[in-house]
């Protein structure tokens, strides 16, 4: 309203100057404002705000005469947490990177395999600074996927240390460690200005991301005379039950570039080897 207010005064101001018979009409939420031989028609809805002009001496009542002058889309803050998150799982050690000691070698994983999903459901949007900045909340659930390199999955000791389980007679076609989350959001988003569309405009985007885990299992296949055998396992290998991540995404259209950091261990202390998780990947903004 900001702008259609600047354009009424100056319409207004340049009337007094001028010494035009003009006048200004006001109907529910639309406007009309007669400068010279033009009239201009302002309408407000709830989609934004249409500016349209046509010559004065059109029936009022016949509104095919208008051409538009200028459309404003003027929306509410909303930010980019609802879709599906496609990323890489991994951890760090305690100095920081992802070499893994002789002792931990056996949670070594294959990164290409170790893809993570989170589905985003839930979105709810808090505008702070006009329709640029605000605060991103919302749920969602996250599926963490740990693929081990070594031939080995990972069990638990009478003490509920976490320690490898080993396959001494059998080749393993696949190892993983699955566990779901269920997350949610308080995010900071920076829309910078130059689209009217929130979508079109790029993003910057920082904040954390509670966890509660709600599952975790071990998955494991191989052959076994000339079939495929499967055993999983369902537990909770000491892994911790609360968790949280800092997050930073930047992005442009319907996709996001993210990255996250769990500063809280993936196992309880002194039950597991000291890792750190962390995933980078892409977010699909889909509704």
């Amino acid at each position: 309203m900001k702008t259609i207010f600047i354009l009424a005064v100056s319409l207004v101001v340049s009337t007094l100057i001028y010494g035009q018979n003009d006048t200004l009409k006001s109907k529910k939420d639309t406007t009309r404002i007669v400068v010279g031989k033009k009239e201009i028609k302002i309408v407000d809805t709830d989609q934004g705000t249409d500016i349209k002009v046509r010559e004065k001496n059109h029936k009022e009542e016949n509104d095919t005469n208008f051409q538009e002058f200028k459309k404003q889309k003027i929306k509410k803050f909303s930010g980019h947490w609802s879709g599906i998150d496609l990323g890489f799982d991994n951890y760090l050690n305690k100095n920081g990177s992802t070499g893994l000691s002789a002792n931990d070698e056996f949670m070594r994983l294959k990164s290409n395999r170790s893809i993570g999903v989170s589905i985003n459901f839930f979105q709810h949007s808090v505008g702070l600074i006009g329709n640029n900045f605000g605060l991103v909340t919302g749920l969602g659930l996250e599926f963490n996927n740990y693929f081990f390199d070594h031939n080995n999955s990972i069990s638990k000791d009478s003490l509920s240390v976490v320690i490898p389980k080993t396959y001494t007679n059998v080749h393993l076609d696949k190892s993983k460690l699955e566990a779901t989350y269920l997350v949610v959001p308080l995010i900071f988003e920076f829309q910078f200005p130059g689209s009217v569309s929130r979508s079109k405009r790029f993003r910057i985007a920082a904040g954390v991301i509670g966890s509660l885990k709600l599952e975790s299992h071990t998955k494991v296949l191989y052959p076994d005379n000339g079939r495929a055998q499967k055993d999983k396992v369902r537990d909770d290998f000491s892994m911790n039950f609360l968790r949280y991540c800092f997050t930073g995404r930047i992005g442009l259209n319907k996709v996001n570039l993210y990255a996250n950091y769990y500063p809280v261990r993936l196992f309880e202390k002194d039950k597991g080897p000291e890792l750190y998780p962390i995933s980078v990947g892409l977010s699909f903004a889909l509704w």
